[in-house]
């Protein structure tokens, strides 16, 4: 560990005959300096230590090296040193100080130290310190500090200076400190030690210890253990010690005490009894910290019982990928018990035909650091072949070692199915040959199939919905409908029989086969939509009409038409039958209510696990601003678990299952949306924070990754009263288009570092590198309408593309990375739902702007 370049001077680095000394070298070069001489690196532990230093701290090299001053020194010290180093470092300031210390033997000096910060030519920073050992003495020579030899003897007025700052040490210190002469005599105290105690000044005066002894029996719960100590450590004057005491109004002081002796020899020997000059006593109120130690453990037995009662299975292994941590949901998701997965390997779960994908996932989690998500099969005690999203991250040691990974384990096998069965639903319709149309309760047209749109001569699904369901009949027809078939449905839910639509193009009406009926919501039971099942019958017709025109004429083949005649009505009544068999009813309300259920269970339990963890890091928060300085062993743990990246990450983490939860039931929601599923009450609400709330979910979308820089967001929100809408589905809008933003700027940047330098001058003619940017400005105009800009400066839209960008299942992504539905439902969701408008403008390499215009005020 000992780094041959902590020394380089950074004025140094242009010479090019500079020398890179060896390790030994410096050994030898700095063994031959009398003074103490140690070097830290930038975590403050020793690297390097010539032997003088070891002599004087009483202890070997060995022991020292890579350890800090809070593994050798008393807690106080140890603050004071690693305060002092700190300064160096982050100042790159010389420093000089005089300050007490305390070795091997227990044996407190006062010690003058000058400590340096220094860089290699890797920006590595070393301190690079010297000390030496001074004694003090009192204006009548006797001795305040402990012994230790002054090299450079100073004259009178350094003593006073040097007697002076370390009574403002003593003063500044955050222990009440009392100096025992070698005569049970009070030769120095400090203002802290007083109030601890709350003795009178009077007292204090007459420097008496005994009689302060009495004055702090009467407040303890154990005086008798107390003065034995006491006296045990006069009559031992080679021994330190530290305890806790405790006094009768619930205080807790942390006691510490030391001799105060002549610096002991270079070999350690031990010190003639004449070389004691008294002893010196810490005192420090504990209370508030021993109450915060049992609130922390039961913290942590919360955090425990919460890692075994979450849903999500946590799985701990090691680098030798055996499993370590294996909580309830872990047994319940795989079947098995900790007892038999503790200490074995992960590959039990893991199918043969995905260890290669899994073991990539690990080489990746292993070598790249980063956190890792991976959806895998999986394989349960039982044989039963499931699916499960697994989100990884490995865990690196302070010293960046990985020692293993933690991995949080969801099983989605349900909601596979529910997506499959989703999928087979959407083709069996788009590839259905009958008529299948959806419209809403009041009559609008969401829906319509592409053998629909052919059956009634319409050019598109957009087409069809400026349509109402008048429109797919004649007058005569409508009145009928309206007068005998919508009572039936209303009464009965469905309705079955021949009726007649309208050709749009030709005017000419079309017999048909009817299935109608009216779709109910799975949980409120009321119904939001209409269905219809048609069958153009029309060469059923034709045929029927011109068997009966040829039946006079073909008398004579009455018994074969008769025949036939049968026939076609066996064929028509299986025909109506099969109708009957394929009314979606059922299925409809099933394959929602199968969707729901795992969303509706994953939103059940992110909610209070979101808070349980906010209210965890809250807590931490607490103490850390109560107690800015923790005991070494709360501090090593926190740099062990890397405790500000957890408190960062672990939010990101919810978050991100928050969001991986709603891309679930955005599918759901899409359907519902066009639908009119989703009939939330309207309200006035500040749009400004919807589009935070937004900003906020997509935060970690925005920060700085290893494929773009961070996104800049610029606000330019005008003054806008609460504005009448429904909130959520302006949520809706503002996320699908603020996640297009952002896809659009990593598609900018992509094209930048893969394609040619002209490729690069088309995208982006101003900058070869410009910042990307998203900026939002709201905006209210005279007399009742809002506008919404979303623009961002990435490639822009071609004109091609602007055409059918609000069209369902467009989408100019890549296969999974889209549905093609976020803009088409943002669109319907302005349009339909608010009575507004949604714009794009936009030209290639100009970025894209998105116009919301929307109401201040429904139905003015």
């Amino acid at each position: 560990m000992n780094h041959p370049r902590f020394l380089d001077n950074p004025a140094q680095k242009q010479n090019t005959q500079q020398q890179n000394f060896s390790p030994t070298f410096l050994h030898q070069m700095i063994n031959g300096i009398s003074d103490p001489i140690f070097v830290k690196d930038r975590q403050h532990r020793w690297v390097l230590l010539n032997d003088t230093y070891c002599h004087f701290v009483g202890h070997s090299r060995e022991e020292l090296i890579g350890k800090s001053d809070y593994d050798f020194f008393p807690q106080a010290e140890a603050d004071v040193f690693r305060q002092q180093d700190e300064l160096v470092f982050t100042t790159n300031i010389t420093n000089e100080n005089q300050d007490l210390f305390t070795d091997a033997q227990g044996i407190t000096h006062i010690i003058s130290t000058k400590k340096s910060c220094f860089e290699d030519e890797t920006g590595n920073k070393f301190l690079v310190g010297s000390i030496r050992d001074i004694i003090l003495q009192n204006e009548a020579g006797k001795v305040l500090g402990v012994t230790g030899t002054l090299r450079d003897r100073q004259q009178a007025s350094d003593l006073h200076r040097i007697n002076a700052v370390l009574q403002a040490q003593q003063e500044a210190s955050i222990d009440g400190i009392l100096i025992i002469d070698e005569n049970r005599t009070v030769a120095s105290f400090n203002q802290k030690f007083s109030k601890l105690w709350q003795i009178p000044a009077a007292l204090l005066q007459t420097g008496d210890d005994r009689q302060l002894l009495g004055w702090v029996v009467d407040q303890l719960v154990n005086p008798d253990e107390f003065l034995a100590k006491v006296e045990y450590l006069y009559q031992h004057p080679e021994e330190s010690s530290r305890d806790e005491i405790f006094l009768k109004f619930g205080k807790i002081f942390d006691r510490y005490s030391a001799p105060v002796r002549k610096h002991q020899g270079a070999c350690g020997e031990t010190s003639p009894l004449e070389d004691y000059y008294g002893r010196i006593w810490y005192f420090r109120d504990i209370t508030e910290y021993k109450q915060a130690e049992a609130e922390l453990r039961a913290s942590q037995q919360r955090l425990a019982l919460l890692i075994e009662q979450t849903p999500l299975a946590i799985i701990e292994w090691n680098t030798n990928f055996e499993i370590q941590t294996w909580n309830r949901a872990a047994e319940r998701i795989f079947g098995y018990t900790p007892e038999e997965m503790l200490g074995n390997p992960f590959e039990i779960i893991v199918p043969e035909n995905a260890i290669k994908h899994v073991n990539e996932v690990i080489t990746a989690l292993l070598t790249q650091r980063g956190g890792s998500f991976s959806v895998n099969e999986n394989v349960t005690k039982d044989g039963r072949t499931m699916v499960c999203e697994w989100y990884n991250n490995a865990l690196v040691a302070p010293d960046g070692q990985v020692v293993g990974v933690a991995s949080m384990v969801l099983d989605i096998t349900e909601r596979k199915r529910a997506e499959e069965e989703q999928q087979k639903f959407v083709a069996l319709i788009e590839n259905s040959s009958d008529f299948i149309g959806i419209a809403s309760m009041e009559g609008q047209v969401l829906y319509v199939n592409p053998a629909g749109l052919k059956m009634v001569g319409l050019s598109s699904l957009e087409a069809a919905k400026t349509k109402s369901l008048v429109d797919f009949y004649s007058p005569e027809a409508f009145v009928e409908f309206i007068q005998q078939i919508t009572p039936l449905i209303f009464q009965h839910g469905f309705w079955q029989g021949e009726f007649r639509y309208r050709h749009f193009q030709t005017g000419i009406e079309i017999p048909t086969d009817c299935s109608l009926f009216i779709v109910k919501h799975p949980e409120t039971g009321e119904p939001f939509c209409r269905v219809a099942v048609v069958r153009d019958i029309t060469e059923r017709k034709q045929a029927k009409e011109a068997l009966l025109k040829s039946e006079a004429q073909l008398r004579q083949q009455a018994e074969e038409l008769k025949v036939a005649l049968r026939e076609l009505q066996h064929t028509q009544t299986q025909l109506i039958q099969s109708e009957k068999m394929s009314s979606l009813g059922q299925l409809v309300a099933g394959v929602a209510h199968e969707i729901n259920n795992p969303v509706n269970f994953i939103y059940g339990n992110l909610s209070p696990a979101k808070e349980y963890t906010q209210d965890l890091l809250s807590l931490l928060q607490l103490y850390q601003s109560h107690y800015p300085q923790p005991v070494p062993e709360i501090e090593d743990f926190a740099e062990l678990i890397e405790l500000d990246f957890l408190k960062s990450d672990l939010p990101q983490i919810i978050n991100s299952m928050n969001i991986g939860a709603d891309r679930i039931r955005e599918i759901v929601l899409s359907l519902r949306t066009f639908s009119r599923l989703d009939e939330a009450e309207m309200k006035a609400v500040d749009i400004h924070e919807g589009i935070d709330s937004t900003l906020m979910i997509l935060q970690s979308r925005l920060k700085t990754n290893d494929q773009r820089p961070t996104i800049e967001i610029i606000k330019e929100y005008g003054k806008l009263p609460q504005v009448q809408c429904y909130a959520g589905q302006l949520n809706q809008v503002f996320m699908n288009i603020l996640t297009n933003a952002i896809d659009a700027l990593e598609e900018r940047v992509r094209s930048g570092d893969e394609g040619d330098k002209r490729t690069r001058r088309i995208a982006m003619p101003d900058s070869q590198c410009p910042i990307s940017t998203i900026r939002i400005c709201t905006q209210l105009q005279e007399p009742n309408q809002v506008t919404i800009r979303i623009i961002d400066n990435g490639l822009g839209i071609p004109e091609d593309f602007k055409k059918l960008l609000f069209d369902p299942f467009f989408t100019t992504k890549p296969i999974g990375k889209g549905t093609g539905m976020g803009l088409a439902i943002s669109y319907q969701i302005i349009t339909e739902r608010h009575g507004g408008s949604l714009e794009c403008i936009s030209q290639p390499g100009q970025g894209a702007e998105f116009l919301i215009k929307i109401p201040l005020i429904q139905n003015q």
